[in-house]
């Protein structure tokens, strides 16, 4: 149904369509029933002490009390379902929902994000950032910070050429991550965590095979899948061929080519060539250029932060 520059725009779109199937939408009308957003753990509340309760089709409202949930009864209503919350969390001398009386202080929903594009990843204890491309949700990465989460998901939606939603500050110049070199096909690494993660692509969809301590294990993991795919290998026995790497810059928007470096960079959602270059240095340099103006995390914040932006940029090398 189309790319917006606004939620609510995109979810208007989205009843346009639902509506003439009769199912539930976002801004309902006169007898239209209200959608309700599914999480990827069932239904998401947004309050403390609130839940989806399937079986009733309610909201549930809940409070933990010497080791043990207390039911506060099922709700139509999520805010109502809050305020049953707030009512026992006050008596208690705990955080609430809607604070009204001096000192109450405000509670905030454990593993929910404050940030669009973040979610909490209870597996793993760290905050998730999720991405769109082509329609299907992406995964950008798991982060030890929410905020370092949120700024993957900008980071996403400038490369498609998209606005960022979490930070609009243009201005804002960030250090590129150098740890960007890696040595083993389908080995990636997590930023944050710094574990190795195995991942391989079939029929066009990434296939995750495990989060490992070292980039050799999660190598290992990486051929077990390709032998049996008849796939080269990072570590072939008999007559097994020999996986190659492309060769990798730890500066961003650099690759390897021959003895030279080449520059690109996404732009509008595609990948534009910036040129070759006979250091690595001086193409990372090349990439600033034009990541800077963009918004995007660059190699050297403290030189491009002295270059005055000019409008018009070329992207030509």
């Amino acid at each position: 149904m189309g790319f917006f520059y606004s939620e609510e725009e995109a979810a208007r779109a989205y009843d346009e369509k639902a509506a003439s199937l009769g199912r539930p939408i976002n801004f309902p009308g006169p007898n239209e029933s209200r959608a309700v957003k599914r999480g990827a753990h069932g239904m998401i509340s947004r309050y403390t002490g609130v839940r989806w309760h399937a079986p009733s089709i309610k909201w549930m409202s809940r409070i933990h009390i010497d080791a043990r949930n207390i039911s506060l009864g099922f709700y139509t209503n999520e805010k109502t379902a809050a305020h049953a919350f707030d009512d026992r969390a006050a008596f208690l001398g705990r955080p609430v929902n809607f604070p009204v009386d001096k000192g109450q202080e405000q509670a905030f929903k454990q593993g929910s994000s404050k940030f669009e594009g973040v979610q909490w990843n209870r597996e793993k204890c760290m905050w998730e950032a999720i991405g769109m491309q082509h329609g299907e949700r992406q995964a950008l990465g798991i982060f030890e910070s929410e905020e370092a989460a949120a700024r993957a998901v900008d980071d996403s939606l400038i490369g498609l050429g998209l606005l960022r939603r979490n930070f609009a500050d243009k201005s804002e110049l960030r250090q590129a991550s150098m740890d960007r070199a890696l040595k083993y096909v389908g080995v990636t690494r997590y930023k944050q965590s710094r574990r190795w993660v195995a991942n391989i692509r079939i029929e066009g969809k990434s296939h995750h095979m495990g989060t490992y301590d070292s980039e050799e294990d999660a190598a290992r993991a990486y051929d077990i899948r390709a032998a049996v795919l008849g796939r080269p290998v990072n570590f072939p026995e008999g007559d097994q061929i020999q996986a190659k790497k492309i060769v990798t810059s730890k500066y961003r928007g650099v690759r390897a080519r021959g003895k030279k470096w080449q520059v690109d960079a996404d732009i509008d959602g595609e990948t534009k060539y910036l040129g070759i270059f006979d250091t690595e240095e001086e193409a990372a340099r090349k990439y600033d250029e034009v990541a800077g103006p963009l918004g995007r995390t660059v190699n050297f914040p403290h030189i491009i932060a002295t270059v005055e932006r000019q409008p018009g940029l070329s992207l030509e090398p």
